[in-house]
Order: structure tokens, then C-alpha cells, then sequence
């Protein structure tokens, strides 16, 4: 599609009259509300799924996601992919003519960012007659323009699915890139980014820089389960030819890289990732800088991937949990990077952006937790299980808020049901939340797991007002003559044989009364239970389960 308006470049430059090659799959529906735009990452395309019909192996980027039935469905959204300018996939980019000069622009072509792409996509939305985009998503670099959309038009992005990405590039990363540059720059054929004129192309400079690149995107443990020291002929040849199956394969992907990828657009897109920062303009403050944002988010991220590791998520996930935006967070084993295709499509499930349900029925302890609730608090719910306590809180009290979770079926049950999630382990602490920033927080059932018991209180204490803590009681009369008996306790209550059991610390009333005294937190109730019946005599021996609601004294 050919755009005659200019589009004004963050660098100062315009681009004049501009093409844009996209690709849509699925039907927009009436309302023109079913849209979601999937962003590319450096090397991909517009092409997201599927195969062209004179081209059988040209399988679309993401074909494993998009599609009737897949995790994106065709048959209830209209998935667009565009090809960013820049670009040597059709849409302007360096190997277009510059109107100017009737050659290729070459290394005149203007250097383009995320910020620039969020503004063509946008005209793009606006030919379509899209005026709200369901979801934008992206891996890499496209889960910087998903972040990017929910900055640049927080009106027109309902969900943001950011995936292995990042708010910045690190120092480390910014240096490979500049690596892989220079590796093109210095390519005898490069010819100052004019080679179109001269009939070459920088082969060898594009090679080594996929190469540098294909590193950065394969973790150490990705490296040694794919390839290890596996030697390619079986013996060291003694020489600098390709020994190992790693060099093999390296030289692999830099040869067939260059062949379809065009080297100005190498240099520009690395550019671009290095150049998005959107809390540069707020003094560094990633809080301040998403402040404007008004999308839900989904945020992945691998546990192994050193390019974009967990701890560039945490900072996205941090900042949108302080200004309380609806944030699930996926942390994802390398093992199982197909968790994230059911996670994103458990998402876009939910009931705001295409269907989606709710849960309403709730165990014994959590109605009492919940009868403790006031109406309208904000939730911590640490340990959430498959977040019913969230899910009813949500639509019988109108309360807001997040749970912690590390199972990853219990978290996908919590997306697909529209409750907020972070994947979570609990004995790694709560610091992606600020102090005092909940109205209460819960911890039901899963006190006596924890393996820093003292600190997941003191941290309770540190992020909620209030806390509410429920658990087996240990000192249960069946379980204390069991001990007596020279047996660990084994009951209906805690159904575990002493091998087996989840349990670290057998707690008992008393023991947490004592614990929180020494905390400094203050009991504003307490409720003991055996069967549902609540006992007020001798609670420590006659009860099953104990519920505590606590401050700080």
C-alpha cells in the first residue's frame, strides 16, 4: 500500500511517499474490533503464517501461532503483518528507488526507530478503518513496538503481548550490535552502504554478523543441548575448517542469511534496537514513562534467554505494577518455549478480548478469606493456585489486584480465566512489588511450604496493610497423638506420608502467634476450623485449619 503523505522520522529526516507491504489472515469483523497486529522481529517479515502459493516452503515466521484453531485463531481475529520501513521485504527501505536521486536510496536511507514504525503501522490501522487494536504482539523487537503502540496510542491498544523482549537494550547488547556493524561496515564490498551501484553485495560482513547476532539469540544451555562438543567428521581436523557441529551450524545460518537479507537494513534495525528507551525521557523512570499506558499486558519471558533474560521482564512488569495496570507475567524454561503458544493463546482468550469466562465457586478457607475482604480492595494473592479467590473477589466485591504463582497449569488456568498472574517463586521474595502498594495480601495454605517462612511474612508486611495467612494446624489433637505414637501425622487435612510431604515446617497455632510477635505484626482477628465448624475452645488442639488477619503493630 503506498502512502503519499510524508512520515516524519524521530531522527529529524522525512521520508516522503512510502510503501508498505502487509499481509492479513482471518476476516475483520463489523464492530472492526477483532484486529491484532503482529509486529516483526529483525529478520522477519510481514509474511506471519501460512505458505504463498508459488513459494510451498516459505512458511510463515509464526505459522505456529496464527491460524484456525491456533493460539492467535483465524477464525475470531483479523491478524495483520507489516513489513516496517527500512525493511528489504518490500515495504521502503534501502533497496528502494529515492524519488530524489531515481537510484537506490542505499546508505542515504534515514535511520528509522520503533517509535517511527508505531507511527506507519498506525496509518495503516487507519486505511483499514481500525480504530482500536485488540491486541498488539510481538517477540524481540516486536515486543518493543507492542510497548512502543501502548505509548504512542494508548487509546487504540486494548492488550500488549510482549514476549522475550526489553524496556532497553543493555551495554552488552548494544556492544554485540555494534560488532555485527562494524563486521558489515569494514566488508571490502560494502562501499560506504552504495554496493547496489556496484553489482556486489558485503557477503562475507552480513555473514559474520548473523553469526555474532545467532549467538546472542542461543543460550550456553541452548548451545550444549543442541550441538554440545559434537565434532561434524568424527576427529579434529587440525586445521580451521569446520570441526565442531556448532561451527557448522553457525556458518549455516550466516550463509543462507546472506542471501535473503539486505545489509543497510542489518545496520538499521540494529540501530533501532539500540535506540529504544522509552524512560530516557522520564530521567530513566520506566514507572513514570508507562504511566500513560492504558493496555493489558502479557509479558513472557525465558528463563535461560541471556540476550533478554527475565530480569529486563521484571523491570516491564515492576513498572506496570506500579501504576496497577492489569499485568500476567510467564516465566518460561527453556525446555518449554512451547509454553508460551498456549500461554499467549490462553490470554487472548479472555473475556475483554474475545471471549473468556470466570470462576465463582470457592473452598471453605477462601470464603472466609474472602468474607474478610472489604469491597474495592486491591489483592495480593501469593500462592493464587488457579486464582478463584481472585476471580470472586473480582465479581462478587469488585476488588482489583494480582496473584503469584510458579505452577505453570495453575498460571494458564489464571490467564484463561482473566485473573492477573506473575509467575512467581515465592522464596525468591516480592521485590517487584513496592511497599504498602495492597490492601491486603494472602497467603492461603502454603505458610508451612515455604522455605523462608520469616521473610515471606516480613515481606507480607512490607507490600500490604493488611495480611491474611491461613494454614494446617500441626498441633491438632489426632496429629499430636500420631507423634506421641512415634508416627508423623498423616490425616485428610494433611493427606502426605513424612517422605513425600510438601510441608518444611510444622506449624501450629501457638508457633505463629509467637512468629508474628516477633515480626512486630499485629493480630486484628483470627478464625480456627475443624470441618467447617469454627472452634473457639482450645483452638490450638482442637483445630484443623487456622485463618489470621494481621497488620503491622
Amino acid at each position: 500500500m503506498n502512502f503519499a503523505a510524508p512520515l516524519p522520522l524521530k531522527s529529524g529526516a522525512i521520508l516522503p511517499a512510502f510503501d508498505l507491504v502487509y499481509e492479513t489472515y482471518g476476516t475483520l469483523n463489523a464492530a472492526r474490533s477483532n484486529a491484532v497486529l503482529v509486529c516483526h522481529a529483525l529478520n522477519a517479515s510481514h509474511h506471519v503464517a501460512g505458505v504463498h502459493a508459488d513459494a510451498p516452503k516459505s512458511v510463515g515466521w509464526w505459522d505456529n501461532m496464527v491460524g484456525p484453531g491456533k493460539p492467535l485463531d483465524t477464525n475470531r481475529f483479523f491478524v495483520i503483518g507489516v513489513n516496517n520501513p527500512g525493511s528489504c521485504f518490500g515495504s521502503t527501505g534501502p533497496k528502494s528507488i529515492n524519488p530524489a536521486t531515481g537510484k537506490p536510496w542505499g546508505a542515504d536511507f534515514p535511520v528509522v526507530t520503533v517509535e517511527d514504525w508505531v507511527e506507519a503501522q498506525a496509518r495503516l490501522a487507519d486505511v483499514l478503518g481500525i480504530k482500536t487494536f485488540a491486541a498488539v504482539m510481538g517477540g524481540s523487537l516486536g515486543g518493543m513496538q507492542a510497548m512502543q503502540w501502548s505509548l504512542s496510542y494508548p487509546q487504540r491498544i486494548r492488550h500488549a503481548l510482549v514476549i522475550a523482549s526489553t524496556p532497553k537494550l543493555s551495554a552488552q547488547n548494544i556492544a554485540f550490535n555494534d560488532v555485527a556493524r562494524q563486521a558489515i561496515i569494514t566488508d571490502p564490498d560494502f562501499h560506504g552502504g552504495h554496493y547496489y551501484e556496484h553489482g556486489v553485495v558485503p557477503r562475507r560482513g552480513l555473514r559474520v554478523a548473523r553469526m555474532i547476532g545467532h549467538i546472542t539469540y542461543l543460550s550456553d544451555d541452548d548451545m550444549a543441548e543442541k550441538f554440545g562438543r559434537a565434532l561434524r567428521g568424527g576427529n579434529y581436523g587440525f586445521d580451521f575448517e569446520v570441526d565442531f557441529e556448532i561451527e557448522s551450524y553457525l556458518r549455516y545460518q550466516g550463509d543462507k542469511f546472506s542471501d535473503y537479507f539486505d545489509a543497510n537494513t542489518y545496520l538499521r534495525i540494529t540501530k533501532a534496537l539500540d535506540y529504544f528507551d522509552p524512560a530516557a525521557a522520564f530521567g530513566g523512570d520506566l514507572t513514570q514513562a508507562l504511566a500513560g499506558t492504558q493496555a493489558d499486558f502479557l509479558v513472557v519471558s525465558f528463563t535461560t534467554d541471556w540476550r533478554f533474560s527475565p530480569v529486563r521482564s521484571h523491570e516491564i512488569v515492576r513498572a506496570l505494577l506500579n501504576n496497577k495496570r492489569a499485568v500476567t507475567y510467564a516465566e518460561i524454561f527453556v525446555s518449554a518455549r512451547r509454553c508460551a503458544l498456549p500461554c499467549a493463546g490462553a490470554y487472548l482468550f479472555r473475556t475483554d478480548c474475545a471471549g473468556g469466562g470466570g470462576m465463582s465457586d470457592l473452598r471453605f478457607d477462601l470464603q472466609q478469606i474472602a468474607d474478610w475482604i472489604p469491597p474495592g480492595a486491591h489483592v495480593l494473592d501469593l500462592g493464587c493456585g488457579d486464582g478463584s479467590l481472585l476471580a470472586y473477589l473480582r465479581q462478587h466485591k469488585q476488588c482489583s489486584g494480582y496473584g503469584v504463582e510458579i505452577d505453570d497449569a495453575n498460571v494458564l488456568t489464571c490467564v484463561r480465566n482473566g485473573v492477573d498472574v506473575i509467575q512467581q517463586n515465592l522464596d525468591a521474595g516480592l521485590a517487584l512489588f513496592a511497599d504498602q502498594s495492597f490492601d491486603v495480601v494472602v497467603l492461603s495454605q502454603t505458610l508451612q511450604a515455604m522455605h523462608n517462612t520469616e521473610t515471606v511474612l516480613r515481606e507480607i508486611a512490607r507490600v500490604g496493610r493488611q495480611g491474611i495467612v491461613s494454614f494446617p494446624n500441626f498441633g491438632y489433637w489426632r496429629h499430636v497423638v500420631s507423634i506421641i505414637r512415634g508416627s508423623m501425622p498423616v490425616s485428610r487435612q494433611i493427606p502426605y506420608q513424612w517422605y513425600d510431604t510438601p510441608n518444611i515446617h510444622l506449624c501450629t497455632l501457638k508457633d505463629f502467634e509467637k512468629l508474628t510477635g516477633k515480626i512486630g505484626l499485629k493480630i486484628l482477628a483470627r478464625a480456627a476450623y475443624d470441618d467447617g465448624e469454627e472452634i473457639s475452645v482450645l483452638p490450638n488442639l482442637r483445630s484443623t485449619l487456622a485463618l489470621y488477619r494481621f497488620s503491622v503493630a
